[in-house]
């Protein structure tokens, strides 16, 4: 009896210290917490950063609109982006497009009463491109 209490006692784990697998487990256990909140910051972060750009380009956007009222309807067409991004320091990150064209496609020069003007704001984030866009009447006055 002795011969099998001496083989049920057999024990292979050590008592001193952890084994090399317990420490294996142990940081793969907290290697993947680790990159889960990392990754977590990381996509809080760049949802932060885009919501502060597209902030910012709607604010340009409302200034850049708000000047093309104040000015007359023949200046419109002569003012650039770079005036507008000179005008509001608006950053290079930023790319600045303004379109103008007829409200009727066509039309003579004496009725010439309104243009649409399209103005579009982009900028570049880990290679997507995220634009916005507004369009408004300016309506020539008599």
């Amino acid at each position: 009896m002795g011969d099998v209490m001496k083989k049920i006692k057999v024990n292979f784990k050590s008592e001193k210290a952890f084994t090399m697998q317990d420490l294996i487990i142990a940081i793969l256990i907290i290697g993947i917490f680790v990159a889960l909140i990392g990754n977590l910051m990381y996509n809080s972060y760049m949802n932060k950063v885009v919501a502060n750009l597209t902030a910012q380009m709607s604010m340009y956007s409302v200034e850049i609109l708000e000047d093309i009222d104040k000015i007359s309807y023949e200046e419109v067409q002569t003012k650039t982006p770079e005036q507008y991004r000179a005008q509001f320091a608006i950053p290079d990150g930023f790319d600045i497009k303004i379109e103008i064209r007829d409200y009727i496609e066509g039309q003579q020069e004496d009725q010439d009463l309104m243009k649409i003007v399209k103005l579009t704001l982009s900028y570049t984030i880990q290679g997507k491109k995220q634009d916005f866009v507004v369009e408004r009447l300016k309506i020539k006055e008599l």
